[in-house]
């Protein structure tokens, strides 16, 4: 529900200034059209999100992604010591598409809102049985995205490959 203004000073962004776009972006997003608009190298090993330069200079790519992720660390909040929670147990994950949002809360049970029906989010269907199939379609794809994310910074994919199996000439031998 959180709008995200951009201003591309570019010229080529001319056509879309003053537009509104209902694609969802996300935050992780914000890096990588910065690096494009200065023509760095996105490191792609460390980053994620996409640029958003193409929707503001086009054409706009045919495909764009369906859902919004995000994570949440409440450990930090008054909400942890509310609930008598550990400080590694405040997490959650969201999925949001065009219609439903998802939310999986670490020892509770997922929470669901369709947003078509309920947009200002105030039915839960998070354990409403007519929603099993969709709840368990989106934990899927929550959980798909989360094993996908790039956890291993440090060094580039390219490096991995070329350094696989080579442990025994740096004398590591088990």
């Amino acid at each position: 529900k959180v709008p995200m203004i951009v201003y591309d000073p570019d010229a080529a962004a001319d056509a879309t200034r003053a537009t509104v776009d209902a694609r969802l972006v996300e935050a992780i997003d914000v890096l990588p059209t910065c690096l494009e608009a200065l023509h760095c190298d996105p490191a792609a090993h460390l980053i994620e999100g996409r640029s958003l330069l193409p929707l503001t200079r086009g054409p706009a790519p045919a495909e764009w992604r369906d859902a919004a992720f995000s994570e949440l660390d409440y450990s930090f909040r008054q909400a942890r010591i509310t609930l008598k929670r550990d400080v590694r147990d405040c997490r959650a994950f969201m999925l949001r598409t065009q219609r439903w949002k998802y939310v999986e809360w670490l020892g509770y049970r997922p929470q669901l809102f369709d947003l078509a029906a309920d947009p200002d989010e105030l039915d839960d269907l998070g354990a409403d049985p007519a929603f099993a199939m969709v709840r368990s379609e989106l934990q899927q794809r929550l959980f798909a995205w989360m094993r996908e994310r790039k956890l291993r910074v440090t060094v580039p994919d390219d490096y991995v490959r070329k350094r696989t199996n080579t442990h025994r000439a740096h004398g590591i031998h088990y």
